[in-house]
């Protein structure tokens, strides 16, 4: 079991009501290899697999797991000690790999041509952008998780050439995390030199209708290996280069027959091999730069040392994966988002209308700001995240993860539209960086996970951690004439959602300037709570069913993890005295301040219930909408004779 326990003098910089700063010491190397060793005793098997994994020096370093922060948000309670902003990267380290960043800068901050993005590859290579975080023990940089994304900064302000390097490093991620010592041998040294460049094939292009996935795998007994057949499709390739697919299949488990036997097995496929063969590239909307293809298995033969993992349990396995994509891929739409604000300040800036430059206009003023704020609050969900990895020995941030990739990418469509409404028809001309930018934001939201299965995902999952902590009190609420007492304490108890009464002092942990925005973060917390709490006394198990409730429950742990981020970073900020703290101060209020109403607003509709917040009528409207194929009312002058 993971232990609870933790020092606290071990936590970051804490401003307290006294003046006094409390400090902690380093609680390990952020520049090496972040190993998550969960799991690890499972891969057990005559394929190779030790029985078990002894922990890392790193892994040593590391604190003892903490309770998981966002999935408490769905029961109310908070670690309090989490509000200071992990500072995983000592300085001497930190001012390292800024020097060791001015190359990559300098390249990616130069025009280059179509030759030259055709050689990108053995520029990377150059630069040693494939072996960011691969161990030093395979000649990579090892670096964990908030150095890495620090170095894949420069990288990811080109959205096209960035897909191809995150997809790699998530795969390298991956065998990291649950590879055998024989994998990691076998193919880290290679990924660390880029002469084997790695990628997903997890997604298909029309997938079944029953099972998993149309790629299936069979084990061969006679041979011992298992034979591939398949297509995968929106994988990102590098043509003329030698590659590595990380592919998730369907496999069934032996004398287990049906839907009981039915599991995924994640395998490793070396394009080289026969029967591998790439297909047509995909005309994408957006990253068009970016060559995505589907990629073609037709009875490819593989050895045991070719899973990743155990047989048959990748969904196990893929919940690695998906963490490090959603990070990663955070990263790609934070740059992206960065770029689209610079870009429309400095229109707004340059542009002068009937005498008045668009900067002094105050919607002007407003929108840009309110895009600052959501860039802000991203960076801060990001690296929160990546320092919660760094800084814990195998700290669940499945949720966290899921948050920051689902906050980011609807904000940066929001902020990709808004150029349109300021600069106008000319924004959507072919070759303006407006056009691109917006095609490139619309690609990345849908490129891999849709946004409304990240959100039910992130619902289900605080509802599933909710479940185990509230089964008692909401077996009783449902049952009321066998339980009075309880019924009469929640009729007597005067906590609402409009005035949510909260005893968790989270001022006593952040700056003084930034207690009205702690007091947003609790009030917001105990909403949730509450709004959790009747959806499970309303709707029992069909809670589940409730989906339109579940997407109002997302972006509500959304909002609040976007304003416990930002919260925490200005408190960092401001006291160790970096530039223009104060105005990190004001941003983080904002953010809180905003959040804190749009959180009781979704609340709000949740307590009313489908009668109440229109989404019985919306739901009316559905039946005939699909009983008649389309728009069914008559045209609006049409007489009735």
């Amino acid at each position: 079991m993971r232990s609870n326990l933790f020092s606290g003098a071990s936590r970051l910089l804490r401003y307290n009501r006294n003046n006094q700063f409390l400090t902690r010491g380093q609680s390990r190397k952020a520049t090496s290899t972040s190993l998550d060793s969960q799991h690890q005793d499972a891969l057990a098997s005559e394929g190779g697999r030790s029985e078990s994994v002894e922990e890392s020096a790193e892994e040593q370093l590391q604190l003892p797991t903490r309770n998981p922060l966002a999935k408490n948000f769905f029961i109310g309670v908070v670690d309090k000690e989490l509000l200071a902003y992990p500072e995983v990267i000592p300085r001497d380290e930190m001012s390292h790999l800024q020097n060791s960043l001015l190359p990559l800068k300098n390249y990616f901050g130069e025009a280059r041509n179509l030759e030259q993005q055709k050689s990108a590859a053995d520029a990377f290579r150059q630069l040693g952008l494939y072996g960011l975080n691969v161990p030093t023990d395979f000649e990579g940089r090892g670096y964990g998780w908030s150095a890495s994304l620090i170095a894949s900064e420069p990288d990811s302000t080109d959205t096209s050439l960035t897909l191809g390097l995150q997809a790699h490093r998530v795969v390298v991620d991956l065998l990291n995390e649950v590879g055998t010592a024989l994998q990691r041998q076998r193919y880290l040294h290679d990924l660390s030199t880029g002469s084997l460049i790695a990628t997903e094939a997890i997604y298909e292009y029309t997938p079944p209708e029953e099972d998993y996935f149309g790629t299936k795998a069979e084990f061969l007994p006679e041979s011992g290996k298992w034979s591939l057949s398949g297509e995968k499709a929106f994988v990102v390739c590098t043509p003329g280069e030698r590659q590595l697919f990380l592919v998730l299949a369907q496999t069934q488990q032996p004398n287990v027959p049906g839907a009981l036997g039915r599991g995924t097995t994640i395998f490793l496929v070396d394009s080289q091999q026969e029967g591998v063969r790439l297909g047509e590239k995909h005309d994408t909307f957006g990253c068009q730069e970016a060559d995505i293809r589907r990629v073609l298995f037709d009875q490819v033969e593989l050895s045991d040392d070719q899973v990743l993992g155990l047989p048959h349990e990748g969904n196990k396995y893929s919940e690695h994966m998906v963490r490090s994509s959603r990070l990663r891929g955070s990263l790609v739409g934070l740059s992206l988002a960065k770029r689209l604000l610079n870009e429309l300040v400095d229109y707004s800036v340059d542009t002068t209308q009937c005498g008045v430059q668009l900067k002094e206009l105050e919607l002007t003023r407003v929108h840009l700001s309110r895009a600052m704020c959501s860039v802000y609050a991203m960076e801060s969900m990001l690296y929160l995240t990546a320092g919660l990895l760094d800084e814990f020995r195998a700290q669940d941030v499945t949720l966290e993860s899921a948050i920051t990739k689902y906050f980011t990418l609807q904000q940066l469509y929001q902020i990709a539209s808004l150029k349109l409404g300021l600069v106008g028809p000319k924004s959507l001309l072919s070759g303006q960086t407006s056009e691109l930018g917006l095609r490139n934001a619309a690609q990345l939201c849908t490129q891999g996970e849709s946004l409304d299965t990240l959100g039910m995902f992130i619902a289900l999952s605080g509802l599933q951690h909710a479940g185990q902590t509230m089964n008692a009190g909401v077996r009783k609420s449902r049952n009321p004439l066998f339980h009075p007492g309880h019924i009469l304490g929640k009729f007597l108890d005067t906590n609402s959602i409009d005035s949510p009464k909260t005893n968790m002092q989270l001022a006593e942990h952040v700056h003084p300037s930034l207690e009205a925005a702690a007091q947003c973060i609790e009030h917001s917390v105990a909403r949730l709570q509450m709004a959790v709490e009747l959806m499970f006394t309303r709707h029992g198990n069909a809670v589940v069913e409730r989906q339109s409730e579940m997407q109002r429950l997302a972006e509500v742990s959304a909002t609040i993890f976007a304003m416990w981020a930002s919260t925490a970073r200005a408190s960092r900020s401001y006291c160790i005295g970096l530039s223009l703290a104060d105005h990190e101060l004001l941003t983080a209020t904002a953010i809180c301040s905003q959040g804190r109403d749009r959180v009781q607003t979704l609340c709000t509709e949740i307590y009313g219930g489908n009668f109440v917040n229109n989404d019985n009528n919306l739901v009316r409207l559905s039946k005939q909408l699909t009983k008649s194929k389309g728009y069914f009312p008559v045209h609006p002058l049409t007489f009735n004779f």
